[in-house]
Parts: C-alpha cells; structure tokens; sequence
C-alpha cells in the first residue's frame, strides 16, 4: 500500500485472521528516511508502548515481556519502506499502531484481528454446534458471510446447527468485508462418527458374481466390539449374504486399513443379495456416555439378460433399483494387440434394451448406466456361446442334416462289412470241422471249372471250321 508523505497523521486499516502473519504498512516518499530513526508504538487506553525502534546508527530495540514478534526487514529500508510484520498474530496484538519516521512522519494503523470458534470443541455426529466469528477491536462498517469448503451458507455472526452431521465437516471460514479489504479466518470442523459413507444416500453397484465392497469407516473413537451390519427387511430378519465378511482389525477389509474400519465385504454377489444393508457403530465420547452412530447402504445388483426371438438377438440391461439411472449406453469390445480393448458405442438413450446387429453377434458388449451427473457402474456380457446357437442357426441346421445323413451311411456301410465278415467266418468254420469234404469240394470245383474252359474252347474252333462238330465224350 503505497502512503503519501506528509506531516499530518493518516490512518489506514488492516484486518488479518487470527493465526496469520499481519503486516502494517509504513512507507514514506523515497528520501533519505532510510537513514533517520523509525519507531512503531502501540496505543492502548491512550497510552503508548513501544513495539520496535530503531536508530540512526541502525542499532534496533525490542521490548521483552508480553509484546508481539515483531520486526522491520531491512532490505526495505533502502525503498523507504518501513512496515512492521508481525508473526502469528493473536487476538491481544489488536489495537491502534503507530509509525513515526524521523519525527515528522506519522502514520496510524488499526490492526483488526478475526477469530473463529466452535462450540463444542470435539464435534460428535447429532450435536449442535455454534460456530462465532468475531473481530477485535469491533467495528459496526463490516458485512460477515460464512462459507463452507467455499460455497456460501449464511451471513450470521453466530450460525447454529441443531443436528450436525458428517456434510457439516469441512474448513468454515468467516469473510469480513469493508469498504477498503476483505479477509477471512477459517477453522476446520471435524465431526467425530461415521466418515465414509458421509450419509445415508450411498448406493452400490455390483454385477453378478462379482466381488464388492460396502464402505464403513469410523473415526479412531469407536469402540472395537461395539460395530455390527445387517440386512434391512420389511417382511422378516434377512440373513446376511453366504460371502459376507467385516473387518474388524486393521488391514484385514479389502478396501481399507485405517483403524477405524469396518467395511464389509462379499465375495461373489448373487442374485438376492440386493437391498439396504445397515452398519452401526458406537463411539466413546470423553466425560459422557457413548454415541450411537449409524449408515444405511444400497446394494444394487445388475446382470445382462439375453432373449431370441424372431431370429434377433435381445439384450436387456438389468438392475435390481433403476431409482437413480437415466439412460443406459451399449457398446461392444474389440480385442487387438497385446490384448488391448477398444470400445465402441452403438446405442445411448434411456431405453435399457438392445437388439444385437447380425454382425455384432461375436463380440463382448458392455452396458454402462448414468445418472444425470456422472456413470454409476456397468455390467459386462459374453456372447460366443450363444451366437454358435442363435447367429449361425440357419447355416448350422443345414451342415447338422448333411452330417446326420453321413452319419448313416456310414453306420449302414459298417454293418454290411461286419455281417459279411460274420458269414465268412461261419462258413470257414464249418468247413473246418470236415478236411474230407473239403477235398472233395476242391475237387468238384476244379472239374467244373475244367469242363467251362473245354466247352468254351470248342465253341470258338466250331465256329472257325464253320460247321458243327458233335461232342466226343471221354
């Protein structure tokens, strides 16, 4: 802040948050002021202290006691800039401040200091909690603003919460604004209770089959044997899923190993597993009884149901609760190199069902849901068994009639061949039994065989002579 040289006293004004460093300004026109003595006094009920001084041979002077850790940096001297920085300024260090250059440069500062506080000290979930914001010395000319995380929330001195709960966590700060600055002084609010989930609104997605975890993280005072979870049922008690596990140790939940831990976990989610699953927990509060603290969570299942008909291919993406889901996008994958995916979207609307391309029919597709926000989860499905069945049906059919008539041919041919090897055996067996007429036999065949060539043999020369010959018996 640049001040004007003059002989008269000026007054500015410099609000700091409690905690901070403050710097009171003090600069004269460049001259040689860096060489004449300078001397901050604090004024208190019109009388005035001295804070830091020094004179023209340099020589500095610091009271002892009480009095803030102030100093002047000497590099700015040579700019004729003489402001005093106060480090870590407490609500005391608030008052009127004066600069004196060489006796005829005065300058008066009003150091305002904000502080927050909270009421109670330690914040359990259910309590009330008063948060203040005040400046010292007071001054009726400021507007006051709370905000939390930076979103505005009130513009009370003192803002009240009757029932405070994990969303009331976070860094409050107080914002005083007057006509020449503003500045803010802030304090974090930790509430003591279940900090993951933060309420009652945690829903998770799982398909089926699939691991997951239901998040349950307490701060460090709950009570190590006072935690437990069940499952929600208007009819009757609901048992537990099979796969249902809770950390009661650190490290021992897949999620998480903070001590205060107690997410559960279920190893493969099946079909019945949805609903609202409860997690309760008690703290231990100092000087008081034990706090009861409680979440609820949503477990919703999902699965992609596959139907045929009319030669198509249907895909229905299917949720136990589709409460929050606005609209649902397919797309197939792709496997290439390396076994790199690529995912390409072929329906995004609100309507959860899909009718699979002919040419899509040998793919993985994934099925992803939306709130109006962001992706809520998604569900993945395979489709080669069923497109060995369903996309190729009509060519399959064919080949499956052609394979069926070979099939029997084949039988058939295999049938002749042993029944023809059964008669060859019975026949050689029972000659077998019989060496004699099996001689016999031969001996007949070969006579026969002999009289065919000879009656064959006299035809062809008869008819060479061109006249019948009568047959000569022997």
């Amino acid at each position: 802040m640049s001040i004007s040289c003059s002989n008269t006293v000026r007054s500015t004004e410099v609000i700091v948050a409690s905690g901070s460093d403050a710097v009171l300004p003090c600069a004269t026109s460049p001259s040689n002021d860096h060489q004449s003595a300078v001397t901050w006094k604090r004024i208190i009920e019109s009388e005035e202290r001295t804070v830091w001084r020094r004179d023209k041979s340099g020589m500095e002077f610091r009271p002892v006691g009480q009095a803030p850790q102030v100093y002047c940096p000497h590099p700015n001297f040579q700019s004729s800039d003489f402001s005093l920085h106060i480090k870590d300024t407490k609500e005391e260090d608030a008052g009127m401040y004066r600069c004196e250059v060489g006796h005829r440069f005065f300058k008066n500062v009003i150091l305002r200091v904000i502080k927050v506080s909270i009421n109670p000290a330690v914040v359990f979930e259910g309590d009330q909690l008063t948060l203040s914001c005040s400046v010292t010395p007071q001054t009726s000319v400021t507007l006051v603003n709370w905000q939390l995380n930076g979103s505005r929330i009130t513009s009370q001195n003192t803002f009240t919460i009757d029932k405070v709960s994990q969303k009331d966590a976070g860094t409050w700060s107080c914002l005083i604004s007057n006509k020449s600055t503003d500045e803010k002084a802030s304090i974090l609010v930790q509430v003591k209770g279940i900090l993951v989930p933060r309420d009652n609104s945690e829903v998770v997605y799982a398909e089926l089959g699939s691991s997951i975890n239901l998040p349950c993280i307490f701060s460090d005072e709950i009570l190590s044997n006072r935690a437990s979870w069940k499952k929600e049922s208007k009819n009757q008690p609901a048992l537990l899923p099979e796969f249902f596990n809770i950390s009661y140790n650190p490290g021992v939940s897949q999620s998480s190993s903070v001590k205060g831990d107690r997410s559960a976990y279920i190893k493969s989610v099946q079909d019945g597993d949805e609903g609202t699953y409860k997690c309760l927990g008690q703290l231990m509060r100092a000087n008081s009884k034990n706090v009861e603290v409680e979440r609820t969570i949503q477990l919703v299942t999902t699965q992609v149901l596959s139907s045929y008909r009319n030669g198509k291919t249907f895909l229905t993406c299917h949720l136990s609760s589709t409460n929050q889901v606005t609209n649902y996008e397919w797309l197939y994958v792709e496997y290439g190199v390396n076994d790199s995916r690529t995912f390409t979207s072929v329906q995004n609307s609100t309507s959860k069902l899909l009718i699979v391309p002919k040419e899509r029919h040998i793919r993985e597709w994934v099925c992803r849901f939306y709130n109006q926000q962001q992706l809520l989860g998604n569900v993945t499905y395979h489709l080669p068994m069923m497109s060995a069945w369903e996309g190729e049906q009509q060519s399959t059919s064919g080949n499956k009639v052609v394979m069926i008539i070979g099939l029997c041919f084949l039988f058939l041919l295999l049938v002749l061949i042993v029944l023809q090897l059964y008669k060859n055996h019975r026949r050689r067996k029972m000659i077998l039994q019989y060496p004699a007429m099996e001689t016999i036999v031969h001996l007949a065949s070969n006579q026969r065989e002999y009289k065919e060539r000879l009656e064959v043999r006299e035809k062809t020369q008869n008819g060479a002579c061109g006249k019948d010959l009568k047959p000569v018996s022997v």
